[in-house]
């Protein structure tokens, strides 16, 4: 199996909502900021706590999302280059014994 092969087994396409799940996340959480709805130097206000918490869920749900994919993944790579090296020696050893 080439890398390029390896990667696209690694990082499939629903990585890529994942991260974008990711990316709205961090939106979420820091919009209150950068729209200026928080008025500096106060106490937050409860959409601002809305706001941050949901976008820290998201974040929390993505990442996680992506890093058990990932994970699993990688898993299933070892396994089957396990199988194909016992194969290979099995192979190996089978002319030997005759």
């Amino acid at each position: 199996m080439s890398v390029s092969e390896a990667m696209k087994r690694l990082i499939p396409p629903g990585s890529y909502v994942l991260f974008l799940l990711f990316l709205t996340g961090i939106w979420v959480a820091i919009s209150p900021f950068v729209m200026t709805t928080q008025p500096a130097g106060q106490h937050w206000l409860p959409a601002t706590v809305n706001n941050v918490v949901v976008g820290a869920i998201f974040m929390v749900v993505a990442l996680s999302g992506i890093v058990g994919y990932m994970l699993f993944a990688l898993r299933d790579l070892l396994r089957e280059a396990q199988a194909r090296r016992e194969a290979t020696e099995l192979a190996s050893q089978a002319p030997a014994d005759f």
